[in-house]
C-alpha cells in the first residue's frame, strides 16, 4: 500500500536524479574537453613555433647554399681564366707554376 501510494512522488525522485545525474555528467565532460582544448593549444602552439624555427633554418641553409654555389662558379670561371692565359704570351713565372700546379692538384 505504502510503495503504491508513493510511486508518483518515487518516480519524481528517480526522473530529477537522473536529470541530476545527466547534467553532471555534462559538467564533468565540459570541464575535460576544456582541459583537453587547453592542452591542445599548447601542443599547437609549439608545433607552430616548431614550424617557424625550421622555416628560418632552411631559409638560412638555402642562403648558405647559395653562397656556396656563388663561390663555386666564381673558381670554376678562375680556373678557366688560369689554364686558358697558360702559355697564351709567355710561359708562367716559376712561383705561378708552383701555384697554379698546387691549385690545380687538390682540385678534382
Amino acid at each position: 500500500g505504502w510503495v503504491l501510494r508513493n510511486l508518483p512522488g518515487i518516480a519524481l525522485v528517480a526522473v530529477l536524479a537522473g536529470v541530476v545525474w545527466t547534467v553532471a555528467d555534462a559538467f564533468q565532460d565540459r570541464s575535460r574537453l576544456r582541459v583537453e582544448l587547453a592542452a591542445s593549444q599548447a601542443d599547437l602552439a609549439t608545433a607552430q613555433a616548431s614550424l617557424q624555427q625550421a622555416a628560418e633554418t632552411a631559409r638560412i641553409h638555402r642562403a648558405h647554399l647559395d653562397r656556396a654555389a656563388d663561390e663555386a662558379r666564381a673558381w670554376v670561371a678562375l680556373s678557366d681564366d688560369l689554364q686558358n692565359m697558360e702559355g697564351r704570351d709567355a710561359p708562367l713565372s716559376p712561383l705561378l707554376a708552383a701555384t697554379a700546379g698546387r691549385l690545380f692538384s687538390t682540385r678534382p
